[in-house]
């Protein structure tokens, strides 16, 4: 069974910026989020004699939104750099305005496209072959902290779906996603 969680709200989610592998801090909604995830989770997964597994992306958003779920459920952590977001190149820490006055206004910003590519950024197949790469490997049960895009890729393996199908998964800061049995479950965290 794994455990798919995406960080906390950052102060950059809620200026709309390209994070990518840059990194801004969690807001108290985020620390918050992280918080009532770790509850969730200790809740669901109950006492263990050893700590569950969590691999987590090394970007502190990740970082931190792990040690506050810590808090409430005790885990062994594996940074993993494979988990870490899609790279934006030059667009990390813009806005979409920054964008088009910089890039110019014929510019696609459409990270949500198989076809997607920011100047000096990973393509969408560079990300899913690394997210694949550590996917084979991954032992369960495992807790995962990691990023919106690769929370859809990590389902779109588990789930066989194709490129286009995995990019238009949802994704939420306010629970986790649950993959058992074949079955991916959104679970709220009140």
């Amino acid at each position: 069974m794994l455990y798919l969680v995406r960080h906390g709200q950052t102060l950059w989610n809620t200026e709309a910026r390209f994070q990518g592998q840059f990194d801004s801090p969690l807001t108290d909604l985020g620390r918050d989020q992280a918080t009532r995830i770790g509850r969730a989770l200790a809740t669901e997964i109950g006492k263990r004699e050893t700590p569950i597994r969590a691999y987590v992306s090394p970007l502190g958003r990740t970082r931190m939104t792990a040690q506050l779920i810590g808090q409430s459920l005790p885990m062994s952590i594996v940074e993993d750099r494979n988990l870490m977001e899609v790279h934006f190149g030059k667009w990390e820490g813009l806005t979409r305005d920054d964008i088009l006055s910089r890039f110019g206004s014929d510019q696609a910003i459409r990270p949500i496209d198989w076809q997607f590519q920011a100047p000096e950024g990973e393509t969408l197949d560079t990300v899913l072959a690394r997210v694949s790469a550590w996917y084979s490997r991954a032992e369960t049960p495992a807790v995962i902290v990691t990023h919106g895009i690769i929370s859809r890729l990590v389902r779109g393996i588990y789930a066989g779906l194709g490129h286009e199908e995995m990019l238009t998964l949802p994704v939420s800061q306010d629970g986790y996603f649950r993959l058992d049995g074949g079955r991916i479950e959104f679970v709220p965290a009140p």
